[in-house]
């Protein structure tokens, strides 16, 4: 979990980069004309012991001539800036609303001391740190990485625990070497290699969402349906649950169903009426989509489905069988229609299954006690159980599980699962929610699956998918 967020301030904060590199060149191209702005850039994020070494270099002067040294002071002084108007609009909500997180706020600047009160006194944000350093409190600042630890020894805070925020080639590599995660903030003004930040922004608004992910962002969401999405048996939807979606969406992250249940039942039964998701995985990572394209497919071997055909046909016991255009089942009896009942599902039509090794299978359902089901798994090694009700169970292929489908459609989309958050109720999601970067399980969810979970919410009814994405800032 980030415990701190530790900011960089020129270029973070302040937009006072091109400010200070264009009065630098005014004022020195008169004497030196070969003195160009982009000759300056160097001078970004360079702390105030090593700026003056590097601009004798550049002047052609020596370094140690008091002549120069009064030049650059004056050079230095002459430059003025009314700091409330280059601070960046969003810096003093985005301040509070870390703090209201329980974040510890910090800043660590390669400026001089006197420059940063001047600049947080001006903008009127200096009690929203907990803690400001200067360079010049060290022989080298960035990229050394000192600053930033010395930063995070005076918040008790270890590097996993902090996110910087930083622009310069100098700050990034101080960062990153501190051993925090760096969250870049984009400027193509200026030619900075940002590339070993490990995360890279737009706008400083991104950050509340990255420090409530554990450093992480989020590109996918996965969603389990009953007792997630939707209440259990009644197929409640929460107005909340819909708004959520669709702003998640509108943020830029893709939003998945991952269920147990096969498309029919999603379509027959209205379940998710009015909303529009990106991907679906089905039966359980049997078949998974993304915008309507198939990327995974685990069908059950023709030898399982012969070992199931006789176990049913034995014991006369019902199963669903789901293909992918068709469910049924082989007979209806009391369990099946007592589990249909409680998750809200009509039974499906019957049909014969003789010759059923010969039909590509997705998944079954069998209607079993425990003890049956370890009878029939032991006929049936090439898949595996999970168990969703008192007498039934979904059964599906070894190499298949909705962890199966997350990895799959990871893959599709060019993410890893660190950057995804996952949502379940129910003893087949424990595996997405461990897999997940971020596994939040619902107030309703069994006690074994709290347990597997980073965050648990509210239930369905109460809005906690809603409140989750709230929680952690994605909408």
């Amino acid at each position: 979990m980030i415990q701190a967020v530790i900011f960089d301030m020129d270029g973070v904060l302040i937009d006072s980069e091109i400010v200070y590199l264009k009065h630098q060149y005014e004022a020195l191209h008169k004497k030196y004309p070969w003195v160009t702005l982009e000759s300056l850039y160097p001078l970004v994020g360079m702390s105030g012991t090593e700026d003056k070494p590097f601009l004798a270099g550049l002047l052609r002067r020596d370094a140690g001539d008091p002549a120069f040294l009064a030049e650059i002071d004056a050079l230095y002084r002459s430059c003025t800036v009314h700091y409330p108007d280059i601070l960046r609009p969003q810096v003093p909500a985005l301040l509070k609303t870390l703090r209201a997180m329980g974040l510890q706020v910090a800043l660590a600047s390669s400026s001089s001391t006197q420059n940063i009160h001047q600049v947080l006194s001006e903008c009127g944000i200096e009690a929203l740190f907990d803690y400001t350093i200067s360079g010049d409190q060290f022989h080298r600042s960035k990229p050394n990485p000192e600053i930033y630890q010395c930063t995070m020894r005076r918040l008790g805070r270890r590097p996993e625990e902090c996110l910087i925020v930083e622009d310069s080639t100098y700050g990034v590599a101080a960062g990153v070497a501190a051993g925090a995660t760096v969250a870049a903030l984009r400027d193509d003004r200026f030619p900075f290699d940002q590339s070993p930040a490990q995360l890279h922004i737009e706008s400083l608004d991104e950050v509340p969402a990255l420090a409530a992910c554990g450093g992480r962002r989020i590109r996918a969401a996965f969603f389990d349906v009953d007792g997630t999405l939707a209440a259990m048996g009644s197929h409640y939807l929460p107005d909340s649950a819909r708004r959520a979606i669709a702003r998640l969406r509108e943020n830029g992250v893709a939003a998945i169903v991952s269920t147990g249940r096969h498309a029919l039942e999603l379509e027959e039964e209205n379940i998710l009426p009015g909303l529009d998701f990106d991907g679906y995985i089905y039966m359980n990572g049997q078949l998974c989509e993304l915008a309507g394209r198939p990327v995974l497919e685990n069908r059950i071997a023709p030898a399982e489905l012969r070992a199931l055909r006789v176990f049913l046909q034995q014991h006369h016991r019902s199963c669903i069988i789901l293909e992918r255009d068709a469910m049924y089942t082989n007979l209806v009896d009391d369990r099946l229609v007592t589990e249909q009942a409680r998750i809200g599902t009509a039974v499906p039509p019957v049909r014969d299954i003789d010759g059923l090794e010969d039909r590509a299978v997705y998944q079954v359902i069998p209607f079993v006690s425990p003890g049956e089901e370890a009878e029939l798994m032991a006929r049936m090694p090439g898949c595996k159980a999970m168990r969703w009700g008192e007498a039934v169970v979904d059964v599906a292929t070894v190499s298949g599980g909705k962890e199966a489908g997350i990895r799959a459609l990871c893959a599709a989309l060019g993410i890893t699962t660190e950057e995804i958050i996952a949502f379940g109720d129910g003893q087949n999601d424990i595996g997405m929610l461990q897999l997940a970067g971020i596994g939040v399980a619902m107030g309703n969810a069994l006690d074994e699956v709290k347990a597997a979970a980073d965050y648990v919410t509210d239930t369905v009814e109460a809005d906690g998918l809603a409140h989750a994405l709230q929680h952690f800032h994605l909408i």
